[in-house]
């Protein structure tokens, strides 16, 4: 084998002291173990083997020279013709560099880098191929435990954040159950003691009445959002979506506001008509929550303002409060299950809303953001939806 001249300095006083710099070259490359280094002919017949290339691959010199080099690769990457495939890409761009399964001589896998460089002639003809691989199973095998282990981690993570979540859901659930359930109770256990104190005329009938009605449409609220959790765990919350005039719906919705005595609060700015194609119970349960979430943070007499806006692709619903406003971890993780914060931990509910009303205005496609007012006096709650939104079940 003739060295090329490039390799080497005629001028180093160093490499003079060498009778043979072709037989020095080779000493070298023979004496590296932890690579295998070979020529390939533009056949891909092995031309030459060193001392790495017998400790990784397990074949000797006598038993593998003259052979084709597609005994390295598996069965399915030399039935796809592989092999060959790298060398043309080698000879394409000069060097190519490829990873994966090669095969032992005795028929054990190992996973290779390898690096195949094109040697080429005067005339930029490769007349041979070098062959660098370098065996990474080891490596391989210890990166591929660290990611077990990094995945285990992080499972028992989401384990113990999931117990936490349900403790927490469940000490939220309950309290806020026995609320509507105690009221309940109360209400009739009222009735019935002035029934039988024979003093129940119509007027006291009347208010028992609303304060049973008042507890038992809390209480059905509550167990809609439970359901509608478990529907969304579950992966099956339907969207029937159908031609809708967004502030009609708006105006229905806080007409019950109206009806519970808080409407006087909310002002609805929007141009009728605002049409849009999505499932008009999901987007009156996207309003409901927006609206009495704002009512919520927002002290008596502060007002509500639900701003509806539309551009030709996408409608804007925007509900502004004039409450304690949010901060950027609050507005972070305020559409998280739970995620209302130790700072408001007084204002009742499951702390579920946001969170449901996040994943409905996904499934229509849309996005919802919160931010401080400018004037920092309160929070505004932006949801946009597209005009039109595929069926889904």
């Amino acid at each position: 084998m003739t060295i090329p001249n490039e390799l080497w300095r005629d001028d180093d006083d160093a490499l003079k002291v060498l009778p043979n710099r072709e037989l020095a070259f080779r000493m070298l490359v023979d004496a590296v173990q932890d690579y295998a280094i070979f020529l390939l002919s533009t056949e891909g017949r092995v031309l030459t083997w060193n001392r790495g290339a017998e400790r990784i691959k397990g074949y000797s010199a006598t038993e593998i020279i003259g052979q084709h080099f597609s005994v390295f690769y598996t069965p399915d990457e030399r039935a796809a013709g592989r092999p060959m495939s790298l060398l043309g890409l080698a000879a394409e761009r000069g060097r190519f560099e490829d990873e994966g399964w090669r095969v032992r001589k005795d028929g054990t896998w190992f996973w290779a880098d390898v690096i195949v460089t094109a040697l080429h002639d005067a005339n930029g003809v490769p007349y041979a191929y070098a062959k660098v691989t370098r065996d990474l199973t080891e490596r391989r095998a210890a990166e591929e435990q660290r990611r077990q282990l990094l995945a285990e981690q992080r499972a028992r993570a989401a384990a113990e954040e999931a117990l936490i979540a349900r403790e927490r859901f469940l000490s939220i659930a309950s309290h806020e159950l026995k609320t509507p359930v105690a009221s309940l109770r109360l209400s009739a256990e009222a009735l019935l003691h002035t029934k039988a104190a024979g003093r129940l005329d119509d007027e006291r009938l009347a208010i028992g009445l609303e304060r049973i009605l008042t507890s038992s449409h809390r209480l059905g609220a509550l167990v809609e959002e439970l359901l509608d959790i478990s529907r969304l765990t579950a992966g099956v919350l339907p969207i029937h979506p159908a031609a809708i005039d967004l502030v009609d719906l708006a105006s229905e919705v806080i007409e019950r506001f109206v009806d519970a005595d808080v409407g006087d609060r909310i002002r609805l700015f929007a141009e009728p008509p605002v049409v849009l194609e999505a499932d008009p119970s999901r987007i009156d349960q996207v309003l409901t929550n927006l609206i009495d979430n704002a009512l919520k943070y927002s002290e008596p007499p502060a007002e509500v303002e639900v701003t509806i806006s539309e551009r030709p692709d996408v409608v804007e619903i925007a509900v502004a409060d004039r409450g304690m406003g949010i901060d950027d971890v609050t507005a972070s993780r305020m559409f998280e299950a739970f995620g209302r914060g130790d700072a408001v931990d007084h204002v009742p509910g499951l702390g579920l809303g946001l969170h449901i009303t996040q994943q409905v205005v996904d499934l229509h496609g849309g996005t919802i953001a919160a931010e401080s007012r400018t004037d920092g006096a309160g929070a505004i709650v932006t949801v946009k939806l597209p005009r039109t939104r595929a069926a889904s079940t």
